[in-house]
């Protein structure tokens, strides 16, 4: 099996086993056999206690290197409407994809040691729908999360936001290879 075959295997795999099929819908290839996406991208990226744009700019990198039509938007934008066709143009790929993701920090309270506090956690939640750019119908949907305890001799929370959206982005895209952050 070649390569590109592999992976889009391997994100079909992914997306169905990850999340709730919501529809029984024809497999979902997101890239083809060369590698090439197949769909367009939206990115929300909401949060009370991170830069947004710090998280933006990992998914911009991704973008860039996977040759992703990636556009940001508001959490409330038609991208993420069941039913809504894409614009003509984009209509040329066969999905549309929207990304909602939320990133949050937050120190843990210890109340049995008089409500002092503990190292900070940085965790996000990322709900992915897929849509048939033609019709907008939802093909499928899946809901991702995690969570880490920063070290504190790390210090700094980039490296684990950073980490988060590696992961994030290789459930996604099997076939991604980061390149090291700048």
């Amino acid at each position: 099996m070649r390569a590109g075959k592999f992976s889009a295997v391997v994100l079909i795999v992914s997306l169905m086993g990850s999340g709730e099929a919501l529809h029984a819908a024809p497999s979902v290839q997101l890239f083809g056999e060369d590698g090439a996406p197949r769909f367009n991208a939206y990115l929300a990226c909401t949060s009370r206690t991170v830069n947004c744009s710090i998280i933006e700019h990992m998914f911009d990198r991704w973008a860039d290197s996977r040759d992703v039509s990636l556009h940001e938007v508001g959490p409330d934008d038609a991208a993420f409407s069941n039913g809504t066709p894409s614009q003509a143009p984009e209509q040329k790929l066969p999905y549309r994809v929207s990304v909602r993701y939320a990133p949050e920090m937050a120190s843990l309270s210890n109340s049995l040691q008089g409500g002092a506090t503990g190292l900070p956690v940085v965790s996000y939640v990322a709900n992915v729908r897929v849509f048939d750019a033609s019709s907008g119908k939802l093909l499928k949907s899946m809901s991702m999360h995690d969570e880490k305890m920063v070290d504190q001799a790390q210090g700094a929370a980039n490296p684990y936001l950073e980490a988060h959206v590696r992961a994030f982005l290789k459930r996604l895209d099997p076939a991604y290879t980061p390149a090291p952050a700048p």
